[in-house]
């Protein structure tokens, strides 16, 4: 099985093989295990300036990247036994045409929402979906608000919209034996800043929260976040790369998630990290954020918007920490046996398969190089202070 795989990385990311000698290194996720897996053909950004013969590489140049990914995909794609999108630029439009060319290609387009807090984008992905909920073979989805939505308000057939569990790497994102003197929040879409850094007013609790530009865009929420006057001392802002992020979250008792209304599931990478290194979220109560955190198990769900509700969540777990330890194992163990890494790439190579008539591997599981994990790491210092927009 070939498959042409799709996706958005940057044209920042390291080379291949920097990539495969990082994850051995534990220093990043293990991002290559799926592509290995499928046997893909990664058509990125950088595939687009390597790759293609050189007037196409020319063409490429002076369009955005998105539209040349659809153009690249049109001509290399009956070279593979399969078309796997997880790019929504890129997945929508080129589904389209594939219809419109009578293509018989299978095409599985992992769909991380249909809808957001923009709603322009929101309509003009639901007018997308709608065009082309028969032509895709399968459309992988992890939030079972929007599969129900895809289901129910715009047509699509239930066995076209897999509910997929999202993975996390189980083995990078792991508990760490370092004292814990911070909370943090990290990420950017659809985040409620302002509530969250009202809720930290008045408490003596260090808070890093990870957020600023990525690929040279900065969200909105983000430049909210950095309009706040008169920012609490303990408060300090910064992206970090994911070495620095698992020190971050190894270093905080634990994380808080402040959302926007939304009936997505906003938030969910960072849930899911926070949980797999053993640490308890705090997260705003949203229509679509409702697949992972179990209430007073393994998070604390909060109103949405209220300050003071979230400023007792955080006193009150912070000032217990057995609490905290014994909701963090708790999220550790529900992570790894029903989020881990090798599942979640064993279940899209089972779909794969299936839409190419082969023999189902869901039975099977994805083999993980031998690492601890749990592996000890020396405490690191992270830099408290702000850094500025």
């Amino acid at each position: 099985m070939k498959t042409l795989y799709i996706i958005s990385k940057g044209m920042d990311k390291p080379q291949d093989h920097e990539i495969r000698r990082l994850e051995t290194e534990d220093k990043i996720p293990r991002v290559s295990l799926l592509e290995d897996t499928i046997s893909a053909q990664v058509l990125d950004e950088r595939y687009l300036t390597e790759t293609p013969p050189f007037l196409r590489r020319l063409f490429y140049s002076f369009i955005p990247v998105s539209i040349a990914q659809v153009f690249e995909a049109l001509f290399i794609h009956n070279r593979y036994d399969s078309i796997l999108t997880h790019t929504e630029k890129v997945s929508f439009p080129l589904a389209l045409i594939l219809k419109w060319t009578g293509s018989r290609k299978p095409h599985i387009v992992v769909l991380s929402r249909i809808t957001s807090v923009d709603r322009k984008a929101s309509e003009k992905k639901i007018w997308f979906f709608k065009k082309i909920r028969n032509s895709v073979s399968r459309f992988l989805i992890w939030s079972s608000v929007q599969r129900k939505l895809a289901i129910e308000k715009l047509g699509a057939h239930p066995e076209k919209i897999v509910l997929l569990k999202r993975g996390v790497d189980q083995l990078f994102w792991s508990p760490r034996e370092v004292k814990t003197d911070m909370i943090c929040s990290a990420g950017m879409e659809a985040r409620d800043f302002p509530t969250l850094v009202d809720a930290l007013r008045g408490l003596d609790i260090p808070c890093h929260i990870a957020a600023g530009a990525t690929r040279g865009d900065v969200f909105k929420t983000v430049q909210r976040l950095h309009q706040i006057e008169d920012m609490p001392e303990q408060v300090s802002i910064g992206l970090k790369k994911p070495a620095d992020l698992r020190t971050l979250y190894a270093r905080s008792r634990f994380t808080v998630v402040s959302l926007l209304p939304s009936d997505s599931d906003n938030g969910l990478t960072t849930i899911l990290e926070s949980m797999a290194m053993g640490k308890p979220v705090i997260c705003t109560k949203s229509e679509g954020q409702v697949d992972i955190i179990q209430d007073g198990v393994t998070g604390i769900y909060v109103p949405q918007g209220d300050s003071e509700a979230m400023r007792d969540a955080i006193q009150t777990l912070w000032d217990d920490p057995e609490r905290c330890k014994k909701m963090g194992r708790a999220a550790r163990e529900f992570i790894v046996k029903h989020h881990n890494l090798e599942q979640f790439v064993a279940a899209i190579k089972d779909e794969l398969n299936q839409v190419m008539g082969l023999k189902s591997v869901r039975s099977q599981t994805v083999p993980a190089p031998p690492k601890a994990t749990t592996p000890a790491i020396q405490e690191e210092t992270l830099q408290l202070k702000s850094e500025k927009f």
